[in-house]
């Protein structure tokens, strides 16, 4: 995988496909109810990590479910990430920070390739930079138990199968909502964490990167 990361930062500066293709994913109530694609002033700032790494061959990230819990993100699958707090210098410092402290995983290992579309969330009114970053050989993780439910690695080739991204209907405080989502080997993901990798994906296709053959 050398020069991996050096790719793909590179193919990052050509220009990002932002908020149409995030949208590709978004859920049928953003749709239904008009939401805004741009943030207003009060919204707070996030940041989530897309950690990359080797894995038998290929790359992979992490992803982690996070507990059942009184709020509107309980329970979902998404990358290490949160609020930035007012110690943190920019968005970079937030992913790292939170992924540290969610799985354990050794920030001084990390190069950071770039950044991507941030995406607004209206129901938690955040915008959320996605902060892609590489690191050599595979992290050993060791999460949170109180703000993670558990840790799964996945293989980034496998998410350019068509047979990955699936729709259905789902209830969320009693309200019926469709949503498109990537089935990884029985893990739903989808919402804002389905948004920001189906830009990664645009971006690697674009790339050649992940190419049969």
């Amino acid at each position: 995988m050398t020069g991996f990361p050096e790719l793909l930062a590179s193919e990052i500066k050509k220009g990002l496909p932002g908020t149409e293709v995030q949208w590709q994913m978004g859920s049928s109530d953003r749709f239904a109810r008009n939401f805004p694609r741009v943030p207003g002033p009060d919204a707070r700032p996030a940041s989530v990590l897309i950690l990359l790494f080797p894995d038998n061959g290929s790359i992979s990230t992490v992803f982690m479910q996070r507990p059942e819990y009184d709020g509107v993100h309980s329970g979902q699958i998404s990358f290490p990430g949160g609020k930035q707090e007012a110690a943190d210098p920019d968005s970079v410092a937030t992913a790292l920070r939170e992924a540290r402290e969610e799985t354990g995983v050794n920030i001084s290992d990390i190069k950071i390739i770039g950044t991507l579309t941030p995406l607004f969330i209206p129901v938690s009114n955040m915008i959320v930079t996605p902060v892609a970053g590489w690191t050599g050989s595979k992290p050993l993780f060791r999460h949170d138990r109180k703000e993670v439910m558990f840790l799964f690695e996945a293989d980034i080739a496998k998410f350019f199968e068509p047979s990955i991204i699936k729709y259905k209907d789902i209830n969320i405080k009693g309200e019926k909502i469709g949503i498109r989502y990537f089935d990884y080997e029985g893990n739903m993901i989808w919402g804002a964490t389905a948004m920001i990798m189906n830009e990664l994906l645009f971006i690697l296709r674009r790339g050649g990167f992940f190419l049969p053959g």
